[in-house]
């Protein structure tokens, strides 16, 4: 289970040491953002890219070769045959079945069984489950260490994911969310693999030392850690929250491509 990733929202580059992709592209860019030839990944624990939110256009992105990644969620049996034919690894989204106003559901034994029955026939390609910000979204620690504890116990040669809110990551000890005083280190601890949100312009001296903090604040031995950078909507430069998504005061493309340049540099130098 020694394995990394990186983490997009239309682009999900999950950053624990886990990728496989080629990014070249020589004719557009300057500077930085030109990147003739890939650097070699010499990271054996980083393995997996890929991307949010593609569910519309799973053909098209197994045809750019770049990504061999996705997340969906458990109950979406058609996504989930059709990533499985185009042989990408898949991480199962568990939100529905283990939680119902971030507490345990009664049924949840029911939920769980039926669920696991629909995805049996894709495990080949199932490399982990994952839960999306638990402690932000309000998961209470029972109810979450519950789920991790299920899935752990039914497939103990997966993967178990939380992906935290950026500031889970910062502060040491017990911080201040929604549902109450958490310890993001003892929330996380059934966890195999634990990532964080990075939705800020490209800065990679900060994120090297958010990663620290990762290590120093929440992760316990044995555990991978993920990246979520950023959210690109090229198409629709007139949002109001750009500081999320695209920075657009680059050219299209240009910060995407930052990003996964200068994640992918980190990545292959991480050893979680």
């Amino acid at each position: 289970m020694r394995k990394a990733t990186s983490v997009f929202v239309l682009v999900l580059l999950l950053i624990t040491s886990l990728l496989c992709f080629a990014c070249r592209d020589k004719d557009t860019g300057t500077g930085e953002d030109v990147w003739p030839e890939m650097p070699p990944n010499t990271n054996p624990n980083f393995k997996y890219f890929g991307y949010y939110h593609f569910s519309d256009s799973i053909d098209e992105v197994a045809a750019m070769g770049n990504a061999n990644l996705a997340k969906v969620d458990i109950d979406y049996l058609d996504e989930i045959e059709h990533l499985a034919r185009r042989n990408f690894n898949i991480l199962i989204m568990i939100r529905h079945v283990f939680f119902e106003n971030g507490e345990t559901p009664g049924d949840v034994g029911e939920r769980w069984e039926t669920a696991k029955k629909g995805i049996e026939p894709y495990m080949d390609n199932i490399i982990g489950f994952y839960v999306d910000e638990p402690i932000w979204t309000g998961k209470s620690q029972e109810a979450f260490h519950y789920a991790c504890q299920t899935v752990r116990r039914d497939f103990p040669d997966r993967k178990m994911v939380a992906m935290l809110m950026y500031d889970s990551v910062l502060k040491s000890g017990i911080i201040n969310t929604r549902i109450k005083d958490i310890d993001p280190r003892e929330y996380c601890k059934y966890c195999t693999d634990v990532g964080f949100d990075f939705y800020h312009k490209w800065d990679k001296d900060t994120l090297i030392k958010n990663i620290s903090l990762l290590k120093k604040n929440v992760l316990i031995d044995g555990q991978v850690i993920w990246l979520s950078p950023k959210g690109f909507y090229v198409a629709d430069r007139s949002k109001s929250i750009n500081w999320v998504f695209e920075d657009t005061s680059l050219p299209p493309g240009e910060d995407m491509k930052r990003w996964i340049k200068g994640a992918y540099e980190v990545a292959v130098a991480e050893p979680l």
